[in-house]
């Protein structure tokens, strides 16, 4: 849910702030990044109650009065994340398919827009966030749930339009503001019955911010998941701009490994990059899926300095124009 009025309040100074890239260490993903390969084709809404503590309470908005979201319409959550989103109510779930499975390669799989705004504007921490569970499948029918966290507490509601701090929050969909995604890696759902290499089915569930234990919504580890509650309107709830695909079973064209070579590797401070192409991008992801280095139009020879980093496993991505590369890299101190 964000209030047109809301928006329109913050409309100058969240353009401006839409424009800036966030700065290297979160993992927010840019709806033009060129890591997306492709995005949902289809997708089926269940919306939520207007306020789930009061079933009966209506809203009216443009002649229409009902007990349920109704902003914005399914279209609005497929291809490209362009800033329109459908809101989902207290508890509403979508169910998105794709042109190609998702499968589980190095760093994110995929990535969840939502429009958070910042509050107060000028900075690029604290804002009104309307938090989602996201589940996956590979069948349509199992579903399991990515193991969301909170370090909020859960003994005073958080009001209908304070902000809240992302570093608080893991696993949850809605951390960033329009244009910006959250990334999401299948090497987390650990379910015998779904596939993490032929995922068909992404589901995102709105977090209900309601305490009561009555209504409350949980976490992996039985916490109650404080957000913004009530937000009794018609776009109440999770509002889905778009889930876009990093790794799909047929779009990603992995280059050739007798096309290029990363040396050395493991390393201490640095890494060469010898391409028959000029490079595009290039991404160093952590086990977390959070960019820690980028550049951007390198020459077919390159160097890369990693002595920012401390020890352990990254992945690198390496994209061309055409074609990407995923490759595990270890820093040694």
């Amino acid at each position: 849910m964000k209030l047109s009025l809301l928006f329109s309040v913050f409309c100058f100074s969240s353009i401006l702030l839409f424009a800036q890239e966030f700065p290297q260490g979160t993992n927010a993903i840019h709806k033009d990044s060129s890591i997306i390969v492709s995005w949902a084709v289809s997708a089926v809404v269940e919306r939520g109650y207007i306020n789930i503590a009061d079933t009966a309470f209506t809203y009216s908005q443009g002649g229409v009065t009902s007990n349920k979201a109704w902003h914005g319409k399914v279209q609005d959550a497929l291809g490209k994340a362009d800033g329109n989103a459908i809101s989902l109510g207290d508890g509403g779930h979508i169910i998105l398919e794709f042109e190609n499975p998702i499968f589980d390669g190095n760093g994110p799989d995929f990535v969840v827009f939502e429009n958070a705004i910042f509050t107060p504007q000028g900075q690029t921490k604290m804002a009104f966030l309307e938090l989602g569970f996201v589940e996956v499948s590979s069948n349509g029918v199992d579903y399991a749930r990515f193991p969301a966290v909170t370090e909020y507490q859960f003994e005073t509601q958080i009001g209908s339009f304070d902000a809240m701090d992302r570093d608080f929050l893991h696993n949850f969909a809605g951390n960033f503001p329009t244009f910006y995604g959250t990334p999401f890696d299948l090497a987390e759902i650990n379910d015998p019955n779904v596939d993490v290499q032929n995922i068909t089915h992404v589901k995102i569930i709105d977090v209900v911010g309601n305490i009561n234990p009555e209504y409350a919504s949980y976490d992996s580890q039985g916490n109650i998941v404080n957000d913004p509650w009530p937000t009794p309107f018609y776009s109440c709830g999770f509002d889905l701009d778009a889930v876009g695909v990093i790794n799909s079973a047929v779009n990603v064209n992995e280059i050739a490994k007798n096309n290029f070579q990363i040396f050395p590797n493991p390393t201490k401070d640095f890494i060469k990059i010898n391409s028959e192409k000029s490079i595009q991008e290039i991404y160093i992801f952590d086990n977390q899926g959070r960019v820690l280095v980028y550049e951007n139009n390198l020459e077919s020879n390159s160097v890369l300095d990693l002595s920012s980093l401390n020890s352990g496993v990254y992945f690198i991505r390496i994209f061309d124009g055409n074609n990407f590369l995923n490759q595990k890299i270890i820093k040694l101190d």
